[in-house]
């Protein structure tokens, strides 16, 4: 990652987790005040975060909307309190996709939830500064963002972060450990954004850990979560070196926290 600046991770303390234990579950801020629109942008079979963010802030079939062009049918036994639109998100509209434009417009409390599979850079890339700004948190999935893969170039990743980067906070990051780690970051990677409006003033950079007990679960339950307690994830404040001097003469180096290697690695 040429610019992690994009990725920082600010501070927030208030946050929960709406949705399963393991894959499907996200970790997102509790804002005050409601939204106004809900959308779910990849259903699959699997939407218990949708069940509980729409019983949490009380939405209804009329203002929640699943996307899915994937599959038949929305998974109902989870909630029938959305309206489901068998068309998948791109940054364009016809009869099998759509841009979201259509409800982006009316709405300005919107909260997001993306997993579409590498379809989400296209789509942000379509998205005006202007539209970003109606989306009040958005919790979204990134696929490998480090490479070219996902039919999308390293550059174009990197410019949809840093559009977002213009108009919301990260909040939280939790790595999918279903994906693979390439030089210790994670290939696939879940993100809390907050609008930046919603902030008096610029909040502190993150230095809890993470993944974050009683909040932060392994999409893979049988394998171990993936660490992310360096930066530009969790930010240490950068503090002197101490260089003993053995009688010898010979200089020792004595590292005073575990993760400077992977500090210097992303600088």
């Amino acid at each position: 990652m040429n610019n992690p600046e994009i990725l920082k991770v600010y501070n927030f303390d208030k946050k929960i987790r709406c949705g399963a234990n393991s894959d499907g579950g996200y970790v997102i801020a509790e804002l005050e005040g409601g939204y106004d629109l809900y959308i779910s942008a990849g259903v699959s079979d699997e939407e218990s975060f949708s069940r509980d963010f729409i019983n949490k802030y009380d939405m209804c079939e009329s203002n929640s909307f699943g996307f899915d062009g994937t599959i038949g049918n929305y998974p109902y036994e989870y909630t029938n309190k959305i309206s489901f639109i068998k068309k998948n998100i791109n940054s364009f509209n016809d009869d099998n996709n759509t841009d979201l434009t259509f409800l982006i417009t009316k709405y300005d409390r919107i909260f997001l939830k993306m997993d579409i599979e590498g379809g989400e850079y296209p789509w942000i890339l379509s998205m005006s500064e202007e539209l970003l700004q109606n989306f009040k948190q958005i919790v979204i999935e990134f696929h490998c963002i480090t490479d070219n893969e996902w039919n999308t170039s390293y550059i174009d990743k990197i410019k949809c972060l840093e559009k977002l980067f213009k108009t919301h906070y990260i909040v939280h990051a939790h790595g999918n450990n279903f994906g693979k780690v390439v030089d210790n970051f994670p290939y696939v990677v879940e993100l809390t954004y907050v609008n930046k409006k919603y902030f008096e003033s610029t909040p502190e950079l993150n230095i809890k850990a993470l993944p974050t007990p009683g909040l932060d679960f392994a999409n893979d339950s049988g394998r171990k979560d993936l660490d992310l307690n360096f930066y530009p994830f969790v930010h240490s404040t950068p503090i002197e070196i101490p260089i003993a001097r053995p009688i010898k003469k010979k200089v020792k180096i004595f590292k005073t926290y575990k993760k400077l290697k992977m500090k210097i690695m992303f600088q």
